[in-house]
């Protein structure tokens, strides 16, 4: 990757609302450079989206929780969980695990309540054998860009 293209992404992830003359002031070049390297990211998918961070406790969701999963291990049953869970609004994000547990959520809802109603839900899914629930009770750092930011400062 050229020494541009990592300066115009690490602008991208500084603040991704930045207008196009103002990234390229901060790089030292024209607009119509960045504009078609950003046009660039998004046609590879370097860049896939731009999404706005909202503060999840200022709309109302006040528990944050990852829910672990043990899983019958036949692919059907895990393929239809798959498509079961990835409906569930409260879900933000869903990974496949090597380990002890198949996979982890991670969920936000607006309270315990919730998150009870929530993880009763994916035990009646076929095939889930046992889940285990961590609430978060606050969060010391949550910056998923960091390590993307250091790679291309690198």
């Amino acid at each position: 990757m050229r020494e541009l293209d990592k300066k115009i992404l690490l602008q991208l992830i500084k603040n991704g609302g930045q207008t196009v003359s103002e990234i390229a002031k901060k790089v030292g070049t024209t607009r119509q450079t960045v504009a078609k390297k950003i046009r660039q990211f998004r046609e590879t998918g370097v860049v896939n989206s731009f999404v706005a961070k909202l503060d999840p406790k200022k709309l109302g969701l006040g528990t944050k929780a990852y829910v672990f999963l043990h899983e019958d291990p036949r692919v059907e049953l895990r393929r239809r969980n798959e498509m079961a869970i990835k409906k569930m609004g409260q879900v933000s994000g869903f990974y496949r695990l090597f380990g002890r547990y198949s996979a982890i959520l991670q969920v936000w809802t607006r309270n315990s309540e919730e998150l009870t109603a929530l993880v009763k839900k994916i035990h009646r899914l076929k095939g889930v054998r046992e889940t285990e629930t961590f609430i978060v009770h606050s969060t010391v750092k949550d910056n998923p860009e960091e390590s993307f930011a250091q790679v291309l400062k690198s």
